[in-house]
């Protein structure tokens, strides 16, 4: 019994190693302007996003697996544009592994727009009342900020 209980002990510390070499993390930063919109396509992921007071969207890529997530990002004169997909294929057979969180930081005076898909967001530092309207209101399910 005690050596079957050591030779799990040591599969559990293998797979948190090939966890620990299989994750990544990438930071992508882009300047913006006054009322920048931030554009986000994500799938399978958590998402944390964040307000600050620079002029800067700060993106923190944190992927298990990255050969499984094809990520594209861009920055034009309105704003930054990111998009990270799990690869079908590869996504389902490296399963678990094939996490991935995504922690956002932008301007307090920033647009957000979300095009999510099975996705657990996390807002911070809100202030004001917010809607978010059920899916079969509108095409695309709105959170909107409004004031009292």
């Amino acid at each position: 019994m005690t050596q079957h209980f050591r030779t799990l002990i040591r599969a559990v510390e293998t797979t948190s190693q090939l966890m620990e070499i299989a994750r990544s993390s990438q930071t992508y930063r882009y300047t913006v302007g006054a009322n920048a919109t931030v554009y986000l396509h994500i799938m399978h992921a958590d998402v944390y996003i964040a307000r600050h007071d620079q002029a800067t969207v700060e993106i923190v890529a944190k992927l298990g697996a990255p050969f499984a997530w094809r990520i594209a990002a861009e920055q034009d004169d309105l704003g930054v544009y990111f998009v990270a997909h799990r690869r079908p294929v590869v996504g389902q057979l490296a399963g678990a592994l094939a996490n991935a969180l995504y922690m956002l930081t932008l301007p307090h005076d920033a647009h957000i727009v979300l095009r999510l898909e099975q996705v657990r967001v996390s807002l911070t530092g809100l202030t004001g009342d917010y809607v978010v309207l059920p899916q079969d209101a509108a095409p695309t399910p709105l959170l909107r900020a409004g004031k009292t």
